[in-house]
């Protein structure tokens, strides 16, 4: 019966690849500039996969939200198989200001947490990922990567999992304005008297900060930026005009999703416009 078994499960195992048997990351997916590839981590058992993008010294790429110019990545899973969904986590971005405006990017090596479900748990899934991006050095360019990687059932220990658990902790966490941690979003007022309207932001945080903000579809607002009088280095206060709206848009009911970044980590925060 014991040989029997132990039959069965060889022959399981034979049906996936090594990859997966092994727990390795996907081959690198190369342009000039930058380098992507999938991690298995603990996924899709106990923990999250991942998504490694590695940009060239001088390189970057760009948050969700990018900002007044660049593009976010997108992500086509079509391909895979046996997957129930893909929840992608977003570390804190830094916020760079240049000719072109002001961007939410990452610099370096930067891995984003993939939260990755089966559509049986008891077989493995295939993650199959079709990316586009954009990377920037003196100009910016699109730039396509593709991965894949198959994930045993409950398989733990995977290769990349500490790069993996260590941009969780970076990955601003939920909070209500006003909550007393820091960091925090303190207080938003708004002020209807100015055209267009304002916003008036009150943060807190033990070191420098950035502020951005997320708009329903088809509103292009600006950057927070801080606010007059602010330390720059460490603001506490952002003014944000709600400009860019469209046509006959109004304000009311309409929600604002703001993302205090430390760099390091930091706070969402949703925002009702009243």
């Amino acid at each position: 019966m014991r040989s029997l078994v132990l039959s069965t499960l060889v022959l399981a195992l034979a049906g996936l690849p090594a990859a997966a048997l092994a727990g390795e990351a996907s081959a690198w997916s190369a342009v000039d500039g930058a380098a992507v590839r999938l991690l298995p981590g603990n996924a899709p058992g106990n923990g999250p996969a991942g998504l490694e993008i590695k940009l060239s010294e001088g390189w970057k790429t760009y948050w969700r939200n990018p900002g007044d110019a660049g593009i976010p990545p997108t992500f086509d899973w079509s391909k895979s198989e046996n997957l129930g969904g893909v929840t992608v986590l977003w570390p804190a971005p830094t916020r760079l200001d240049d000719e072109g405006g002001s961007s939410a990017i990452y610099k370096g090596d930067v891995v984003l947490p993939l939260k990755v479900t089966a559509a049986d748990p008891t077989k493995p899934v295939r993650l199959s990922l079709a990316l586009d991006y954009a990377i920037c050095h003196e100009i910016c360019m699109p730039a396509k990567g593709s991965a894949d990687l198959t994930l045993a059932p409950g398989a733990q220990g995977g290769e990349g999992a500490d790069a993996i658990a260590e941009a969780v902790k970076h990955v601003p966490k939920p909070a209500a304005i006003g909550a007393p941690e820091s960091p925090a979003i303190s207080k938003v007022t708004l002020d209807t008297s100015t055209k267009p309207a304002t916003l008036t932001i009150d943060v807190k945080a033990a070191s420098a900060a950035s502020l951005f903000v997320e708009a329903p579809l088809k509103w292009y607002l600006p950057m927070p930026n801080p606010a007059p009088g602010a330390d720059k280095a460490n603001p506490k206060q952002f003014v944000l005009q709600l400009d860019g709206l469209p046509k006959n848009a109004t304000l009311s009911g309409n929600e604002l999703r703001f993302t205090l970044s430390t760099g390091e980590g930091g706070v969402e925060s949703l925002y009702r416009l009243p």
